[in-house]
Order: structure tokens, then sequence, then C-alpha cells
């Protein structure tokens, strides 16, 4: 298991199949106009504000707020703001950036940080806004060939990967590699409130398990894409 500070500078993941970072754009500073022709890009905006510009319309946010790029968008990132722009991207999967050349252009979706707001359903990756609340723990899953991204923004968690636990809070991102079995536990009186992303997105999303009498764990989830 990974634990790292949301801090200016860090890589959280770097696989073929996601990069992710945290980065600061200081006032009027951004990316200019730029494409992925086979990747989706997510973005959580921590603090500040600023725009997405895509076919000449402007998607203002202020943070904390995410928003989803969908592969192949020609897209430009500009802080408009007095103070720096604190934000997490994902890009999945992991490939260069380049110049923006025509291209059309889909939907970008950006939305405020609540519970159940969720990116649109593509096969490159799932995820958004996730809530639970106060002594809530979900099922022990692990994800097929695919690796998840916790941020967590509100409340206290207590993790588990493969047997080992860590409690975590505001401000930390946990890394959970693809296949490995984890669960995750509301430490606390308020909810626990997280984004995160899982890449690739296959079907079926999750693998569960039933715990034998010898204290081993059996899967009970066919396997993603087998007949």
């Amino acid at each position: 298991m990974q634990i790292l500070r949301c801090e200016p500078g860090v890589v959280l993941i770097d696989t073929p199949t996601i990069r992710s970072e945290v980065a600061e754009l200081p006032p009027g500073g951004g990316y200019g106009q730029h494409r992925h022709p086979g990747s989706d890009e997510m973005y959580i905006f921590l603090s500040g504000e600023g725009k997405v510009v895509a076919d000449g319309v402007e998607h203002p946010f202020t943070g904390p707020m995410q928003a989803y790029i969908p592969a192949g968008t020609s897209y430009a990132l500009v802080n408009t703001g007095k103070a720096p722009l604190r934000l997490i991207w994902a890009l999945a999967p992991n490939e260069s950036t380049h110049p923006a050349p025509t291209a059309t252009s889909g939907p970008v979706w950006i939305t405020e940080c609540v519970s159940g707001q969720r990116f649109p359903a593509s096969p490159r990756v799932r995820g958004g806004m996730l809530e639970f609340e106060p002594g809530f723990e979900c099922s022990y899953h692990s994800h097929d060939g695919a690796d998840e991204i916790f941020l967590f923004l509100r409340g206290q968690c207590r993790i588990t990967v493969e047997e080992e636990a860590a409690d975590v809070g505001v401000g930390e991102v946990v890394i959970v590699p693809a296949e490995h079995k984890h669960k995750l536990m509301a430490l606390g009186d308020e909810p626990l409130r997280m984004w995160l992303t899982v890449t690739p997105n296959h079907e079926p999303t999750h693998t569960h398990y039933e715990q034998r009498a010898d204290g081993t764990w059996a899967r009970i989830t066919p396997r993603a894409g087998s007949a």
C-alpha cells in the first residue's frame, strides 16, 4: 500500500494504464490547448479557481470541483484567480500529450465534489466522488487488472490492503495496485468523503471473496473478460 501526501510535484502513480500527479498553477498559468487522442483525463481542483476552454466554450470552476475530459478532446486549462490553483490530474491510459490540431471534442464534464457525482461511463476509467456514513465498512474486494487511486477529502478512514491496515485522513492519497484485495471503513463521527479513479474499467468491476475457515480468501467473482 502506498500512502502519499497531496503536495505539488508529487507523482502519485506512473504505470501504462494511468499517470497521476499533484500540480499547482500560478495565477494566469495553465496548460495550453492540447489533447490526448486515446486517453481520458480527470481532474480534481482542490483549491483556487480557473476555467477549462474547449470548442471556444469556457467552463469556469472554483475548487473543490472535479472535471472529466474525454479522449480526443482539444482543450486548455487556465488559472483565472489571484491565488495558486492546486489540482490533481490523472490520465488513463498513460500517453504523451499532443499539440491541438483539429479534433472532435467530446462534452467537458465539470461538477462539484459531492457524494454520487461520478465520471461518465468509459472503458478507460471510472470514478468520481464516494461517501460512507460513519461506521460503514465496504466488503473486501479487488479489481482485475486495474489500479485504484483514493484521495481523502473529509473524515477519517481505516483502509486495509492485503491484510495491512492503516488510518488515513484529509489530504492523503492511497494507491491500491491491481489485483490487491482492499476494504475501507469510515472512522469517527463524520462521513468519509473520497475522490477515486479505477483504470481501466473492466467488467465485472469488482472481484469479491469469501473467507475460508483457515482464514484465507476464495475468489467468488468470474475473471473480468471471461466468457
